[in-house]
């Protein structure tokens, strides 16, 4: 893809080029050359970050805590996780009423995707899953107080990641490209054989749910809000200000059509290197569009 070089009224000369769109951002944190933010080796923002949101799009529920879970849910005491209050010891592990709660999340997570997929979400009520699950349906509530928080997290990961792309973008890059960019990287990963069949799997639950649909478009108004405060902040805009929501509003479009586009290439059976290239090449299709409205905004300094 060509460079892309735009000046948007209302910004005077202030002009942003942009090269190939989703190509390595020089002096990008953590970044080697030719290798794009966002998609950072393992253990690095970029690449934690990937998971999350790739987990967030495939997986059920995802456990809040670290029992029994990969680097992908951050433990208790990481950045943006409190520490549970203690008594001034210090713990190498989790005791066994941890584990034994973490079993039982698990159970019933399982229980409800086996049963959402067998039958759809509507059709499945909670004490079915309890039975499932072998616990009592008040267990159920207890872990999940919404039927809806078995599919959707209650704070998914999408939004932290995308506000730590915005803060660790470098002088000289837009929000709109870093939080873009970051939304390209990890959504295209949704095309690789180990994500596929999640993403098939939760396609075909949320498509069959009109209930889930509604919760789904409430996550992303919620996580373009986030996304657009964060941007207010950054800028010192006031609250009538239109720029930061336009911008973030652009980004969680180009998210939930990709997104879309995934499953439907999912679910018609395409998965491996060729879908990741092809999700990458969309996004970037549309990350350049994104770019040419919104380059001279929210530069940093």
């Amino acid at each position: 893809m060509g460079n892309v070089v735009a000046e948007v009224p209302g910004y005077g000369d202030d002009v942003e080029e942009v090269g190939d769109v989703g190509s390595a951002r020089a002096g990008a944190p953590g970044t080697a050359p030719g290798e794009r933010a966002g998609d950072g080796p393992a253990g690095s923002p970029e690449s934690d970050g990937t998971a999350q949101v790739v987990e967030f799009a495939v997986r059920t529920a995802a456990a809040p805590e670290s029992v029994g879970r990969g680097t992908d849910v951050p433990a208790e005491g990481a950045a943006g996780v409190p520490r549970k209050a203690g008594r001034g010891r210090t713990r190498s592990g989790p005791n066994k009423r941890e584990v034994r709660h973490q079993q039982t999340r698990e159970a019933i997570v399982d229980a409800a995707a086996a049963l959402f997929s067998e039958r759809g979400f509507d059709a499945v009520s909670v004490q079915q899953i309890a039975q499932r699950a072998g616990v009592v349906e008040k267990t159920v509530f207890n872990h999940f107080p919404v039927k809806e928080g078995l599919v959707f997290e209650a704070d998914p990961p999408m939004g932290a990641a995308l506000v730590a792309a915005v803060r660790r973008r470098p002088a000289g890059e837009s929000a709109a490209a870093a939080a873009g960019s970051f939304v390209v990287a990890a959504v295209s990963q949704l095309g690789s054989p180990a994500a596929a069949d999640g993403v098939a799997e939760m396609a075909r639950v949320i498509r069959g749910s009109r209930t889930l649909q509604v919760r789904e478009r409430e996550i992303l108004g919620t996580l373009t809000d986030a996304l657009a405060e964060e941007i207010a902040l950054e800028t010192h805009s006031p609250a009538a200000a239109l720029e930061p929501w336009l911008a973030a509003h652009a980004v969680l479009g180009l998210y939930a059509a990709m997104l879309e586009l995934a499953r439907d290439r999912v679910l018609a059976g395409a998965s491996g290197p060729e879908l990741v290239a092809e999700l990458r090449a969309t996004g970037r299709r549309g990350l350049a569009l994104l770019q040419f409205g919104l380059a001279g905004y929210a530069k940093r300094r």
